[in-house]
């Protein structure tokens, strides 16, 4: 019967699959559990409780679902986005966002039904929002209160591929509001807002008047000029006849401007041109040019003008005339808006329409809503992926290189030099990998592209490989496949205190992945919120993250759970992952509420029989209650000129002598402001002690003894289940033989409260207070080992658990298990 001690030295590849539950040869398996609930996995080795939510509001209506958008202008200034139907409202520093005691509310076009389609992305003070079934948006901040939401003026493009039928489009006019009719039915009344590329200009449709028919707007050119053909009027033209020896061309008759204006005013090579205000040289039929300058404009042979000086007022005119060389706007009700947006190398790159699925439009370098194409190398471009099956756009993630998530595989968009910029005659996109992606935003961690595969069920990780100079996308899952397996809904990352994947499963739970990779740290936990939904666990819904400050990011959820009855929606956040060593500031209850009693300082010394007491300042303080001075309990009755007044002294503790300066703390009985909880049974952590619970009723619990610092909520349990033990056998090895747990030592970090046994049914309460301590005090955080003697049985698995079932912290290090192993 050999006797050994197994190291449980650390946790970090979190809970494993049963499905890997019998290979003891991986290493992966001396690193993980089978129960890993409600703690979190730490870089370090340890798993640490997770820090409890607390209560920011209600959404806008709980019977609609919500979309969580992180807004992030800066470090100091972020911002959560409640996006519900047809509105969205402000989150900030853990609080709603109010003018004049009403939430900020903004209007915006998005459906309840919409809403899963948001994807965005943010430069500065203005975030770029799309949905496949409206038109790019933009919202702007400009204070805390201040924001719009506004369609995306996208000037000149993107357009589909220029017309390669037979069908002709004529404009009314040059400028200004203009009919443009078609020789053969073009138009639908989904096209109203899409524009036109008509001869030189660009026009934005305004109504639909039929298939061949519609009203439209001039809009304008890079120039400033808006108008669809050139039209100058000057007194600086003149014509003159061709000259056969200097042109080396067969009688080119020529106009000059001695303003030099002709480029400027948009002539160019190609045009037909119309002229009118001359005594000779008038047609409507219209002159061809075959060379443009700024001073001269060349006709083609055969235009034969007469010599006439300037002075007069001349005008030329490009002619309005049918033409099959024109293009329809590439986003509009008829061809579907964007499904993805992200920047990249200072462009705005919008992708995947429903006409258009695998192409990407990027904006013009620098000008991110100027869509207009060309060969120049900051000239915007339109590009589609070529490949031998369909794959549709999904999502776009800019790093070093820029991502292309598609239904058949990922792709990569690069220049076609090493640390060259794209232009539109460099760029190239290569697929990289033929997983397929989901359609719900990746996200980045370090130099990794975390993204859903298309099923939904499996993460995996896009990173550049050296040994095979090109991308791979292994899978995170692997090892804990079970965590996932019911879908994955949306995912974000925390980057401090600690390296965090948090994923939304689709049945509510949240799937953490602790996600180190430089030191082989990769573990999944999952994270159960306090309350109920219906009959089973309370669903998170949605989660965001932003940076809370320089230390810490805040994760930010919207939790449904049945409250009193109805269904509620609140979005909830986490913060204070190290909340120090004073154990009172240590929130360990979700969907929590915090009160804290406020202080000042005695003004003067009071006697054991004092019954008014003198502050510094009493603006603070209630008209009457109770405050703590050293043990003391007191209450009072009255409140002025920074007395209080009517005191009973000795309420709890002796009545003392309190010196000049002590610190005078607000205390209470009684827990308001609870109304979200109503008829909720709540966990109570008072003063840094454990309070039994109690039953929200009206909004408010009664506390059995006074506090001056309290946290109320639901409680939670933390569950961490060891997997079978593979030690102690003599020969082989200690799979399958009879074994038993004599002795256990738990190694833990800053925690309070503990149970250990062979499994939930079955646990033992280890004590932590010892008669050194003062009973009427919170316990001190506690570092080190805990011993255990373990009432276990014998069987061949050889597993213990750990739990804290209190609203207080707990780390588990490490942990040491003696035992005795049979052999067969």
């Amino acid at each position: 019967m050999p006797k050994v001690t197994k190291a449980f030295q650390n946790f970090t590849a979190g809970e494993i699959t049963e499905r890997l539950h019998g290979r003891t040869d991986i290493a992966k398996y001396d690193n993980g559990a089978a129960t890993v609930e409600n703690f979190i996995v730490q870089p370090h080795g340890g798993v640490t409780r997770r820090p409890g939510t607390r209560f920011i509001v209600e959404v806008k209506g709980s019977a609609n679902a919500v979309r969580l958008v992180p807004f992030e202008f800066n470090v100091e200034q972020t911002y959560i986005l409640e996006f519900g139907p047809l509105y969205f409202r402000i989150i900030k520093d853990g609080g709603q966002v109010e003018s004049s005691g009403t939430p900020v509310e903004v209007t915006t076009p998005y459906t309840a039904s919409d809403l899963n389609t948001l994807k965005w992305s943010q430069s500065g003070d203005v975030m770029y929002i799309v949905s496949p079934n409206h038109a790019p948006r933009k919202i702007e901040r400009t204070s805390h209160t201040a924001w719009t939401i506004t369609e995306v003026a996208l000037t000149r493009g993107p357009f589909l591929d220029r017309n390669i039928t037979a069908t002709t489009l004529t404009s009314s006019g040059r400028s200004g509001t203009v009919t443009i009719t078609a020789s053969a039915d073009t138009f639908a009344s989904t096209d109203v807002g899409r524009l036109v590329k008509l001869q030189e200009g660009f026009i934005k449709i305004t109504s639909f008047t039929s298939a061949t028919s519609v009203d439209g707007t001039v809009q304008e050119l890079e120039d400033g000029r808006s108008e669809i053909m050139p039209d100058y009027t000057a007194t600086t033209i003149s014509f003159h006849e061709g000259d056969p020896d200097a042109t080396d061309l067969e009688h080119n008759d020529r106009i000059e401007d001695t303003a030099a204006n002709f480029i400027d005013e948009g002539f160019k090579a190609g045009q037909t041109i119309i002229i009118s205000g001359t005594v000779d040289n008038n047609t409507t039929d219209g002159f061809l040019l075959v060379d443009v300058t700024d001073s001269v404009l060349t006709l083609a042979p055969g235009a034969d003008l007469a010599a006439e000086s300037a002075g007069s007022s001349f005008t030329i005119q490009g002619k309005l005339e049918a033409v099959d060389d024109w293009s329809l706007g590439a986003f509009s009700e008829t061809t579907g808006y964007p499904r993805a947006v992200s920047f990249y190398e200072e462009r705005l790159v919008f992708a995947g329409t429903s006409t258009q699925p695998q192409t990407l439009f990027f904006s013009q370098g620098g000008d991110f809503e100027n869509f207009e194409a060309g060969t120049e190398d900051d000239d915007a471009m339109v590009y589609t992926i070529g490949s031998n099956q369909v794959n549709v756009i999904r999502f776009l993630a800019s790093t070093r290189n820029l991502i292309v998530g598609t239904s058949g595989g990922e792709f990569v968009v690069r220049a076609g030099g090493a640390d060259e910029a794209i232009t539109p005659t460099n760029i190239q996109i290569k697929q990289q990998t033929p997983h397929g992606s989901s359609d719900t935003a990746p996200v980045q961690a370090g130099n990794s592209t975390l993204f859903i595969q298309r099923a939904k069920r499996k993460v995996r990780e896009l990173r550049f490989n050296f040994d095979v100079d090109g991308f791979v996308a292994p899978d995170v899952t692997i090892i804990s496949e079970h965590i996932t397996e019911s879908g994955l809904v949306e995912m974000s990352y925390q980057q401090e205190p600690d390296s965090i994947i948090w994923c939304v499963r689709a049945d509510g739970q949240l799937a953490c992945l602790t996600f180190k990779p430089e030191e082989q740290v990769m573990g999944w936990s999952r994270q159960i919120i306090g309350g109920s939904f219906g009959t089973g666990n309370a669903v998170v819904e949605r989660v965001a993250v932003i940076p809370g400050d320089l230390d810490e990011d805040e994760i930010y959820m919207v939790v449904k759970r049945t409250v009193n009855g109805a269904t509620k929606r609140y979005i909830e956040y986490i913060k204070n992952f190290e909340f120090g060593t004073d154990v009172t500031d240590a929130v360990f209850v979700d969907s929590a509420l915090t009160f804290t009693g406020v202080s000042d300082t005695l003004n003067g010394q009071i006697s054991a029989a004092a019954t008014t007491i003198t502050l510094d300042d009493t603006t603070a303080f209630p008209a009457s209650g109770a405050v703590k001075i050293g043990t003391e309990i007191i209450t009072y009755t009255g409140n002025s000129s920074n007395q209080l007044t009517g005191c009973t002294r000795g309420v709890v503790g002796p009545a003392a002598i309190h010196a000049d300066g002590a610190t005078v703390t607000q205390a209470a009985t009684t827990l308001s402001g609870l109304t979200h909880l109503e008829g909720e049974s709540v966990a109570i952590l008072g003063d840094g002690s454990v309070h039994a619970p109690k039953t929200v009723s009206s909004g408010a619990i009664t506390l059995d003894r006074y506090v001056t610092k309290a946290h109320a909520g639901l409680g939670y349990n933390s569950t961490l289940r060891t997997l079978r033990v593979d030690a102690g056998a003599a020969m082989g090895t200690a799979q399958g033989k009879m074994k038993r747990i004599n002795e256990l030592t738990v190694r833990l970090y800053r925690s309070v409260g503990l149970k250990v046994g062979r499994d939930v049914n079955n646990l033992d309460v280890v004590p932590f207070r010892s008669s050194a301590d003062e009973m009427d005090a919170a316990l001190a955080l506690f570092s080190g080992d805990k011993e255990i003697e373990l009432n276990g049985n014998y069987d061949t698995d050889g597993q213990f658990t750990i739990r804290q079932e209190q609203p207080l912290p707990m780390t588990v290090l490490a942990a040491y298990a003696t035992l005795s192993t049979f052999e067969q």
